[in-house]
């Protein structure tokens, strides 16, 4: 072939290669290949797969640069010059897309960033093996939300970029546009969170039946709850009944509340009712707006506010009554809410709707059917939802649409701070995209939470800016250290850096671990003499279930790794006190409130605020690296029931020891010859034995140098600072 004009020799070569000799997706890899394309955000790498960013008011941005490779077989990559072949950047970096006139959500186009080869000083390539290296020119994060990276090929030699034909790399190999999930500074300062059934907090059974939790009480009790931010389970309208057949479907005695019959319409049992509220005391609060009041046909929110209760349902119906105090008893919540310093979430209900939602007959072209044109019913596995109809959501633009604007409309109505996504594992990409992108054009600092109870290769790319740890299972049965910490770096290993997980040990899924717990320490102690005669002086089967309970938590918020994945603590309503009856949000259990005010359950509670004030003076458990001193090493113990590991900076250290034997006191002296700088003193900072009040002192044996020996009670946990020499 005749060389290109005024191009080079390689120049042709490249242009044969690249443009002419191949069908797009149709590449002999073994002659011509694009790929390992990846990202450098400030000083980490990330693969294409995913990569974080996290952006705030002491960080407005990150720089980042975009590296990929190019092989091409029939060319020396030595005699490469700059110039021979070139690429260039293709992102939507900072753009979060817009809605159209027709109110239809849109990505935007993206824009183009020069890249170069990546040469040493006299000109000469440095390559990756045989592969030329292009680097992009840098270039910042300053916004939150998703966004994508691909890189394109070209040897036209034309002098206009925009004019050149162009060849991206995912024609030429198996390759994906990289993603960059950018979320706000706080998320990675890894903040607890606590999960709350709004039905459930303050709830009673009387004469009339079941009386619900309401939005109220769980406001009065937020200054009580230990956590950074509160996760509202859904709170919208549930519904009941199949629309086809009138069947009663729902769950329990009271209904799922993620059968959703209408997404912007709240369930009314959580709601105060117009007879007890005082809607002039709402409007003087600023709780009850100018916008609802025009939207119920008034003037103003001062015209609301003059109406009796009796006036007010005459004049706008009790339904929109209700629906207009519900609003402003959530604004109340997250008044107060951000009064204290915390944030409020709420779940995105994105699968399935109840199975009389007009939805089904407005929209079935949004749903799964079954053989008889009627909504499928939602399985996984062998668990069946039968009191829900299954969206048709993968790549359904209208549904999508739809589904992406419920959060923005919540948090604008009623200043929520964002999302936890149900099963966002199973959603497709693109959509979870569009939901963060639409959330934080509303709320540029908003969490959105994705909840991934899944295998972890299903979870590497998930791109929200907290997903789950899978700790439960570990926590209920854990007895030995080995296979957590496998657990622990299997993780680091798989998720970008910079990922925080929240870990928990139990919540609405799942029955109360401390009660497992108890149940099973209380068999122990009948059935083992040795069990019995080591608790006679300790305490109870009870004071050991919460034991087991305070522990699991001090795991979770410190058992992380800043630059692999990081835990951030998750805890269901009740768990800081040692409840034990199950949230059971179906059916019409009560939980009961007063079990905090009695020992050893009032003593759990204060270890908690004790803990949760405390870690957020340890930097080593945000910013930290982290060593797992396994059991088969020096110091060790030999029957692997104690979980240790230092989390450590240039500067500081923190030693956490977990014994996991429930009987025997366990000593270990681990070595710390791998801090950056000689550990010559400790200081006992938390003791959960102590914190819970119970007897058994500590038994401390320097044994000279850099170990120290430490006695470890049953289900006893410490921290420890080491300080520098």
């Amino acid at each position: 072939m005749a060389d290109r004009p005024n191009g080079t020799h390689l120049q042709s070569v490249f242009y044969e290669q690249l443009h002419q000799h191949y069908q797009r997706h149709a590449f002999d890899n073994w002659m011509v290949w694009a790929g390992n394309h990846g990202v450098r955000i400030d000083t980490t790498d990330y693969s294409a797969t995913l990569a974080r960013a996290y952006i705030g008011p002491d960080k407005p941005y990150c720089q980042a640069q975009v590296r990929a490779e190019l092989f091409v077989g029939a060319v020396d990559p030595q005699e490469v010059r700059a110039g021979d072949v070139d690429a260039r950047l293709w992102t939507d970096a900072n753009s979060r897309g817009s809605m159209d006139g027709e109110g239809t959500y849109r990505d935007d186009t993206g824009w183009y960033i020069p890249m170069r080869l990546r040469c040493d000083p006299d000109g000469v390539p440095e390559l990756v093996g045989n592969n030329l290296v292009f680097e992009s020119v840098p270039f910042r994060l300053d916004t939150t939300g998703v966004f994508h990276y691909s890189v394109d090929f070209s040897a036209d030699g034309c002098a206009d970029p925009a004019a050149r034909e162009w060849i991206n790399l995912s024609d030429m190999a198996d390759n994906r546009n990289g993603v960059i999930a950018v979320g706000p500074a706080w998320v990675e300062a890894c903040p607890s969170v606590v999960e709350i059934c709004v039905r459930k907090v303050g709830a009673s059974r009387t004469a009339a039946g079941f009386r619900s939790g309401r939005f109220a009480t769980v406001t009065a009790e937020l200054h009580r709850i230990p956590a950074d931010v509160i996760y509202l389970l859904p709170f919208f309208q549930p519904g009941y009944t199949d629309l086809h057949t009138g069947e009663d479907v729902r769950k329990g005695n009271l209904g799922s509340p993620y059968a959703v019959r209408d997404f912007f319409v709240m369930d009314a049992d959580l709601i105060t009712p117009p007879e007890e509220c005082d809607l002039a005391a709402l409007v003087d609060q600023g709780l009850a707006t100018d916008a609802d009041a025009v939207a119920a046909g008034l003037d103003d929110a001062q015209a609301l506010g003059a109406l009796s209760a009796d006036a007010a349902m005459r004049r706008l119906g009790r339904d929109e009554l209700v629906q207009l105090i519900g609003r402003a008893e959530l604004r109340a919540l997250t008044t107060r809410a951000h009064e204290l310093g915390k944030r409020v979430i709420f779940d995105l209900v994105l699968m399935q709707t109840s199975r009389d939602c007009p939805l089904i007959i407005e929209h079935p072209e949004w749903y799964v059917m079954d053989a008889q044109g009627h909504p499928k019913i939602h399985r996984i596995a062998w668990l069946e939802y039968s009191d829900v109809a299954l969206f048709d959501l993968v790549f359904n633009w209208p549904l999508q649409n739809y589904l992406s604007g419920i959060a923005p409309y919540w948090m604008e109505t009623c200043n929520l701070d964002g999302v936890r996504i149900d099963a966002s594992q199973t959603i497709d990409r693109p959509f979870l995209k569009q939901i963060k992108n639409r959330i934080n054009a509303v709320c540029p600092d908003a969490l959105v939470l994705g909840e991934t109870l899944c295998p972890l290769n299903e979870a590497v790319d998930v791109p929200a800016d907290m997903i789950y740890a899978l700790m439960v299972d570990f926590h209920r049965d854990m007895q030995h250290a080995t296979p957590l910490i496998d657990f622990l770096e299997r993780m680091h290993a798989c998720f970008a850096a910079h990922t925080v997980a929240m870990a928990y040990f139990e919540n609405h899924d799942s029955p109360r671990a401390t009660a497992i717990w108890y149940e099973r320490y209380v068999r122990l102690l009948k059935q083992d003499q040795v069990a019995a005669a080591a608790w006679q002086d300790r305490g109870t089967a009870l004071h050991m279930a919460l034991l087991k309970n305070l522990q699991a938590s001090l795991v979770d918020l410190s058992a992380g790794f800043h630059a692999g994945s990081n835990l951030a603590c998750g805890l269901e309503w009740g768990s800081w006190w040692g409840e034990m009856q199950p949230t059971d949000f179906e059916n019409d259990t009560v939980i009961d409130g007063d079990t905090r005010h009695r020992s050893p359950h009032t003593e759990l509670e204060a270890a908690y605020e004790q803990l949760l004030t405390l870690v957020t003076e340890w930097e080593e458990v945000r910013l930290g690296r982290v060593y797992y001193h396994r059991n088969d090493g020096a110091g060790g113990d030999p029957a692997d029931c104690v979980l240790g590991y230092v989390r450590y900076t240039d500067t500081g250290a923190l030693m956490f020891l977990h014994n996991l034997d429930a009987v025997t006191v366990r000593q270990v002296a681990p070595e710390c010859d791998y801090l950056p700088w000689p550990a010559a003193g400790r200081d006992l900072l938390y003791d959960t034995y102590a914190a819970l009040r119970l007897p058994g002192p500590i038994s401390e044996n320097a044994s000279g140098g850099k170990s120290d020996s430490w006695s470890l009670q049953p289900l006893q946990s410490l921290v420890v600072r080491l300080r520098s020499g």
